[in-house]
């Protein structure tokens, strides 16, 4: 079955980081990190619902100001997920505008600020109808690293170092059940809601001997039987794990950064990770909190994952893509 979540780096790997992920079937995009965004069509930005900021240091926050800009307007909700003060960074954003013919729009924008703690996460809402007044402050719990989770996608957050937290990411695409129509006709059942219920069955786990009542015979005139779940599973439902999408910039190298870094990527089919420095700049990279091309390839390495894609090369290596790439690689494929 095809993913239905599509990323893609919003610039070069020299350029400010940033990841945009399309829904295949849905007018809809999540992006990772707010640094220089004009790359992205309107049209685009128009189908971010939720934007997962690493931290506010410029080149990861000042397209802040033109998502706004562009989503202002159109009536819907948009949310930000941030480390610690995130909350007042974006409130900050906003104070530097006037207001004061907000409430001549019919439609407007609500933003939804989320800023990750290491005990919870705190949530406030920016409404454009109160001239952008924090209001609505509330706590969440903080636990197995998720920061959002709905039918489709969990995002997971942790935190990293980087002088000052930072955020690393993981977004996990929910299982995908097919059932097998040619099986479901051999076997005489009926189509329905039934089948939605199995599936729900399956996505939560619950024990094989759980009863589910199937219809069979013609349509309209349907008997219902008994069947466990671990038949009706076995039978009917292929289960496909859904694609894992790995996101993390500007932290440093040490044990205890790398251990967070492996729990969170671990088995990811694509890594994006910063790579600023060559592998020789070890002792550099440590002084500015990055990483080098060659830790890069050793997190993903650890990590179990299928991919990785380095980028947020430091510009004092434009001569040096290649050699950057090729380190990471070279680690991470054990050479």
């Amino acid at each position: 079955m095809k993913p239905i979540l599509h990323p893609s780096l919003v610039n070069d790997p020299l350029g400010d980081p940033g990841l945009f992920v399309r829904f295949l079937y849905e007018k809809r995009a999540l992006l990772f990190d707010l640094g220089e965004i004009h790359r992205i069509a309107n049209v685009d930005l128009l189908k971010v619902s939720h934007v997962f900021v690493s931290h506010t240091h410029i080149d990861h926050f000042i397209g802040f100001d033109r998502l706004l800009r562009i989503a202002f307007g159109r009536g819907h909700t948009l949310r930000l997920f941030g480390p610690e003060h995130f909350i007042a960074n974006v409130e900050g954003k906003l104070a530097g505008f006037t207001w004061n013919l907000v409430d001549r729009y019919e439609e407007s924008i609500d933003i939804e600020v989320t800023e990750v703690h290491p005990d919870q996460l705190k949530v406030a809402t920016f409404r454009a109808i109160d001239r952008f007044r924090r209001s609505n402050e509330t706590t969440r719990p903080y636990e197995n690293r998720v920061i959002w989770q709905e039918p489709g996608f969990t995002v997971q957050a942790s935190i990293l170092e980087h002088r000052v937290p930072c955020l690393g990411f993981a977004l996990k695409e929910s299982k995908h059940l097919n059932i097998n129509k040619d099986r479901l006709e051999q076997m005489g059942f009926t189509p329905g809601k039934w089948l939605n219920q199995l599936k729900q069955a399956v996505l939560e786990g619950r024990p094989e001997d759980t009863p589910i009542e199937v219809p069979t015979g013609p349509r309209g005139h349907a008997t219902p039987e008994k069947r466990t779940l671990g038949e009706l599973q076995r039978e009917l439902v292929t289960v496909t794990e859904g694609q894992k999408i790995a996101y993390v910039v500007d932290t440093v190298y040490n044990p205890e950064n790398a251990e967070r870094i492996v729990e969170l990527i671990k088995d990811a089919d694509v890594f994006y990770c910063e790579s600023p420095f060559i592998a020789e700049e070890e002792e550099r990279a440590r002084e500015r909190c990055h990483l080098t091309s060659r830790q890069a390839g050793l997190l993903a390495r650890a990590g179990g994952v299928r991919e990785l894609r380095t980028f947020h090369f430091s510009p004092r290596h434009t001569d040096a893509v290649e050699q950057l790439q090729k380190e990471a690689q070279d680690a991470f494929l054990g050479q």
